[in-house]
C-alpha cells in the first residue's frame, strides 16, 4: 500500500491501542483501515456521527484510495480534513489530524495518547534498517553457519531420494496396472472428492490445535490479568448506549449479520452472501473481581445464529429488517421488483455470560499501578488467537471435539470411498503371465 501524496510504500507499524497502522515514512499521513479510527478517538462515536452527517463538507476528489483504487470523498471536520473511501471505509489521516481529532472528541473511559511524531520516527527508522538488510543478504548468505549447510543438504538429499522412490513407485504400477476405460466427467469428481477429503482432514487437524490452545490456558479472573494471551469468562456490559440489532432490532453489545441473495442459474439456485459484517463499537467484560474492555475487531466469532429471516412467498419482508438493510447500505429491491434475501444475525445481550480468549493490551501511558479496568484491554493481535463466544468454556471444547472428530471421520470416509471407487472402475492389475 502507498502514501496518497509521494507514491512511497506506507509502513506497517504495531501499536498500543492494537491495530497496525500504515504510516508514510515522508510524513505525508497515515492510513485506517474501516473501524480502526474507534482505537485511536475517545469519542468516537460523535466522531461517527459528524462524519457524512452534516458535521462536515464532503466532496468528491481525484484521488484514489490505495486498497480498492476508488475515488475519495474529502470532508472538513472539527478543522481538520480527512479522506475517506466509500467502498471498503477505510481513510487517509494527514499529518497531526490523527492527534487533532483525539484531541477534539475526548470523552473515553482511558485517555488515548497519540505521538504522531513518534510514530513517523519509527516509520523512518524501519526504512532505514529494511533496505541494509535486503543489500546484506547476499553477505549473510555466504557466511551461514556450518550447521545450516549440513541441514540444507541433508533435507535436499531426502527430498531427491523420497522424489526417485515416487517416481519408481509410480513406473511400476504403470507396468502391472492399466486403464478400463478413458477418463470422463466421473473421474474428475472422484479426484475432486479425494482432495476435499484431504482438506476435511486438514481442517479437523486446525479445529484440534484450536480445542487444545483453548484446554491449555487457565481461565483468569480480570483482576489478574497480565499482558499477552489470556482466557476470560464473564457477563457482558455494553460502553455506553446500546446497540441495536439490525434485524431484530434487540438492545445489545454486539451483532454479526449475514445477507444472501438468492440467485438462479439455468436450473441451479443457491444462496449468495451479498453482505457481512459486524458491530465495531467495543464493550466490556465483568466478572466477581472487575471488568476490562474487549475491542471485538478481528476476533474469530462463534455465536450461534440467533435469528435468521428470509423473503416471505408474497415477496416481502417485516419493515424493521427492510429499515435494517436501509442502515446498513442494502438493496432489497432491483429493477426487477423485490430480491429473494435471508437475513441472519447474532447478537451478545446485555449481561449475557460470554467467553474470550485473546491477546491482554496495556494502554499507552498507564502504569502499573492502575486497575485492570483502565490499564488494560482485549484485542486482536497477529501473534495471538482471539475468539469471542457465547457459550462457556465446557461447551465450546465440546462443540470443537465433535467438529474435530467429525472432519476426521468424514474426511477419511470420503478419501478412502472416492479412491475405492476411482480404482474399481478404471484401473485394473495385469495378471502375470
Amino acid at each position: 500500500m502507498k502514501c496518497l501524496d509521494c507514491d512511497n510504500a506506507l509502513i506497517k507499524l504495531p501499536t498500543f491501542q492494537g491495530p497496525d497502522l500504515d504510516v508514510c515514512p515522508s510524513g505525508h499521513g497515515l492510513w485506517l483501515d474501516a473501524g480502526e479510527v474507534n482505537c485511536f478517538v475517545g469519542d468516537y462515536l460523535s466522531l461517527k456521527q459528524a462524519t457524512g452527517s452534516g458535521g462536515g463538507v464532503a466532496a468528491r476528489t481525484q484521488t484514489k484510495c490505495p486498497l480498492c483504487t476508488i475515488q475519495m470523498n474529502t470532508e472538513a471536520i472539527a478543522g481538520t480534513t480527512l479522506a475517506w473511501c466509500n467502498v471498503c471505509h477505510g481513510c487517509w489521516l494527514p499529518y497531526g489530524c490523527l492527534t487533532h481529532l483525539n484531541e477534539t472528541y475526548k470523552g473515553a473511559a482511558v485517555r488515548i495518547q497519540i505521538d504522531e511524531p513518534e510514530l513517523y520516527a519509527r516509520a523512518v527508522a524501519r526504512t532505514k534498517t529494511l533496505h541494509p538488510v535486503i543489500h546484506a543478504q547476499p553477505t549473510s548468505q555466504r557466511t551461514a553457519p556450518a550447521n545450516m549447510w549440513f541441514w540444507s543438504v541433508f533435507f535436499g538429499l531426502a527430498l531427491v531420494i523420497a522424489g526417485l522412490i515416487f517416481v519408481a513407485g509410480v513406473k511400476k504400477s504403470l507396468h502391472t496396472t492399466r486403464w478400463n476405460q478413458p477418463p470422463d466427467a466421473l473421474l474428475f469428481y472422484l479426484i475432486g472428492g479425494v482432495v476435499g477429503g484431504l482438506g476435511l482432514l486438514w481442517y479437523g487437524w486446525t479445529v484440534q490445535q484450536r480445542t487444545r490452545l483453548i484446554e491449555s490456558i487457565p481461565t483468569s479472573p480480570i483482576r489478574s490479568l497480565a499482558l499477552g494471551l489470556v482466557e476470560i469468562n464473564g457477563q457482558a456490559e455494553g460502553e455506553g448506549e446500546s446497540l441495536i440489532s439490525p434485524f431484530g432490532g434487540l438492545p445489545c453489545v454486539f451483532y454479526s449479520y449475514t445477507v444472501e441473495e438468492r440467485v438462479s442459474s439455468g436450473n441451479n439456485t443457491r444462496w449468495k452472501t451479498i453482505a457481512s459484517g459486524t458491530s465495531e463499537q467495543p464493550f466490556y467484560v465483568r466478572d466477581v473481581t472487575g471488568r476490562v474492555l474487549v475491542v471485538p475487531l478481528g476476533a474469530q466469532l462463534m455465536l450461534p445464529d440467533e435469528r435468521s429471516i428470509r423473503t416471505s412467498w408474497l415477496g416481502e419482508l417485516p419493515p424493521v429488517v427492510v429499515t435494517g438493510l436501509r442502515r446498513l447500505g442494502i438493496a432489497s429491491t432491483s429493477w426487477m421488483g423485490n430480491k429473494v434475501l435471508r437475513c441472519r444475525e447474532s447478537v451478545i445481550l446485555p449481561n449475557e455470560s460470554i467467553y474470550v480468549l485473546g491477546a491482554a493490551l496495556e494502554h499507552h501511558g498507564m502504569g502499573h499501578h492502575i486497575a485492570n479496568e483502565s490499564r488494560l484491554y482485549i484485542g486482536y493481535s497477529r501473534d495471538h488467537t482471539f475468539i469471542i463466544s457465547d457459550r462457556s468454556e465446557k461447551d465450546l471444547v465440546a462443540k470443537l471435539t465433535w467438529q474435530m472428530w467429525a472432519c476426521f471421520l468424514g474426511g477419511l470416509i470420503v478419501v478412502a470411498a472416492c479412491t475405492a471407487l476411482l480404482l474399481n472402475r478404471y484401473v485394473s492389475v495385469i495378471e502375470p503371465s
